[in-house]
This record gives structure tokens, sequence and C-alpha cells, in this order.
């Protein structure tokens, strides 16, 4: 059933309709269009290390100390993010911002190889789409740290699995806006009927659904099956492994 996912086998997506034979028309997709940070890695401590080494090195309130506290500030868009910790005055003061987003970056490259860990079965779930013909694209709301993903993937021996990145600089609105998963399958010369969005997010789902994609809620991430359940994404998953299961389709 949608949005209730847990078996062996996933259901038959709505909206791909019948022949006038009355044949089940069996979608074949081609390409996973996947969430980078809370899908693929797990990003938590690098992001809560940075952000609290530069706030505290500008006089500011460091994050909370209780992890799941931190996660749910910095798991929010950049533009809520930065107002609430460094208060209006300082969020509007362009000199200020620029500088602290220069230190934001150079503080993330100190920490990233060392501190990022993969999400579970990541590698060996892409590593087996890659064998059943699928093309990889990583598409992420980065914007600030967006150079660091391909060396962390590479660190990760995951840089040649990677077909595609699309981050906020390549377009003008990013997430739950559809134009980051639309320019990813443009530059892949996908249809969007064959492609699949994954992401941890409801910014993913909301986004993939309005690209008119096939959408997949990983719920091991950075927001709970509660949270996640209230975007009806076609299928959820705890485990990233059971994407091969769509890979191989007959469903």
């Amino acid at each position: 059933m949608y949005g209730g996912y847990s078996g062996d086998l996933l259901p038959q997506p709505e909206g791909w309709g019948l022949p006038a034979d009355g044949v089940k028309v069996v979608p074949v997709f081609s390409a996973f269009l996947i969430d980078l940070d809370g899908t693929i890695l797990d990003s938590r401590k690098p992001f809560i290390i940075t952000y609290n080494k530069v706030l505290v090195k500008n006089g500011l309130t460091p994050l909370p100390s209780d992890e799941s506290k931190a996660l749910r500030i910095l798991r929010r868009p950049v533009e809520e993010i930065f107002p609430q910790l460094l208060g209006e005055e300082r969020y509007k003061d362009a000199a200020f911002m620029e500088s602290f987003v220069e230190e934001l970056k150079e503080a993330y490259g100190e920490v990233c190889l060392s501190h990022t860990r993969l999400c579970p079965s990541a590698k060996e779930t892409i590593h087996q789409l890659k064998a059943l013909n699928q093309k990889i694209g990583v598409v992420s709301s980065r914007l600030s740290f967006a150079d660091y993903i391909l060396p962390v993937l590479k660190s990760f021996g995951m840089g040649d699995m990677i077909d595609l990145i699309v981050t906020s600089s390549d377009v003008a609105v990013t997430k739950p806006s559809p134009e980051p998963y639309l320019l990813a399958a443009e530059r892949l010369k996908k249809n969007i009927r064959e492609c699949v969005a994954v992401g941890n997010s409801p910014e993913d789902i909301i986004a993939g659904k309005a690209a008119g994609m096939f959408t997949i809620a990983y719920t091991k991430g950075f927001y709970s099956l509660e949270e996640l359940s209230k975007h009806n994404a076609d299928v959820m998953i705890d485990d990233l492994s059971k994407l091969t299961q769509l890979a191989k389709a007959p469903f």
C-alpha cells in the first residue's frame, strides 16, 4: 500500500494506468535521483561540529548539546537557519554573512572527511543499482558545502558510481521546487517517468512529486516516519537496499 510499504515487493504506483486490453503497465525505471545528506551520507556530526566552531568563534550561542535538537535546526533551509542562529541584524549584514559563510566552508572542509559516515547500505545499494544499468544522480540542497560532495563520495570509493550531481548552485530555486529533479532528468536525458526521486525529507518528496516522478521516502535519515508520512510518498522504506527491487521490475 502507498505510504506504508515494509514488505518485500514494491507496489504498482498509481497513475501508470492500464492499456485498452486491461493488462497492467509495468513502469521501467532507469535513473535514481537520490538526496545526499541523511540518505547517502550521515553528515550530522560534521555539520554540528562546523556550526558550533564558527558560532563560538563569532561570539554566538552554539547549537543545543542534544544532537536531535541540533539536527532539527540544521536540517531546515539556510534562509531559516541563519536568522535563528545569528539574529536578524547579523543576518541582514552582507559583510558579516559573507565572512560567516566562508568560515563555515573552511571549518567544514577540515572535518568532513574524518567525521562523515555512510548511511546504512548506501554504498552497496548504489553499487547494485549501477550493476542493474541504472543512472545515479545526487540531488542535494547544499550550497555552501557543495564543493565537498564529490571529495567525500570519493573518500568512500563512490566517485565513479555517480553519474550526476545537482546542487542548489545549479538552479534558481531549490527543493521543494521540482527544478533540481527536473534538471537532473534533463542532464541525464531521461524522461521523468523513468526517474525515481529518493530522499529523507519532506522537501525531497514534495519536489519529486511536483516533478512528476515516482517518490520514495527513506525513514532512517533526518526525519521520522511520522513526519514523512504526511507527504504521501509513493513508497516508504527503512532500508535503502529495497531500492534494488524497484530497479528489477516488474512488481
